[in-house]
């Protein structure tokens, strides 16, 4: 298969169509080591070019996944330079998962504070998103600030609060 096919399959179009209900870990696993290398290598180019355009979060969560410690600069200078606090949470989790950056974890923090906010009329489903990121940091701090919202007005935040903390 060719590099340039196995990007596209990895990473579809950034559309409800081609991503809805997507996975690219199947097709991960099923790759060589050498091409797992040239993969990691052809993703931090494609947010080297894209990084003056919206970040592809596919793309950041895909090298969390492959555990790249090569991105890690790319992806701290992307996390920088976002204005969008759910990317820099995603950026910030995905840093994490790769060397347990324990700096992301106040930057996550920050983020999440900023995204709850009930002013935004998507509020509601904003938050419940955040919780799935914030797990990840498997920290008592993270788990506190989750566990606040387990009995929320808003039945959706509850519920995902609850869900994340396996309550």
């Amino acid at each position: 298969m060719s590099l340039d096919t196995l990007i596209d399959k990895i990473i579809p179009p950034r559309d409800y169509k081609h991503r809805n209900g997507f996975n690219n870990i199947p097709l991960i696993e099923n790759l060589k080591k050498n091409e797992k290398l040239q993969l990691e290598d052809l993703l931090i180019d494609k947010l080297l070019i894209e990084s003056g355009q919206e970040i592809d979060t596919l793309v950041v969560e895909t090298l969390a996944y492959l555990k790249s410690q090569k991105s890690v600069p790319t992806l701290k200078q992307l996390l920088n330079i976002c204005n969008n606090e759910m990317t820099k949470l995603k950026i910030a989790s995905s840093i994490f998962e790769i060397n347990q950056d324990n700096n992301m974890i106040d930057i996550a923090i920050r983020s999440f504070r900023i995204l709850n906010n009930d002013k935004n009329p998507y509020y509601v489903y904003t938050l419940p998103t955040t919780f799935d990121y914030l797990i990840k940091f498997k920290s008592s701090k993270v788990n506190s600030i989750i566990e606040e919202y387990i009995n929320h007005k808003e039945y959706l935040i509850a519920y995902n609060a609850k869900r994340v903390l396996k309550q």
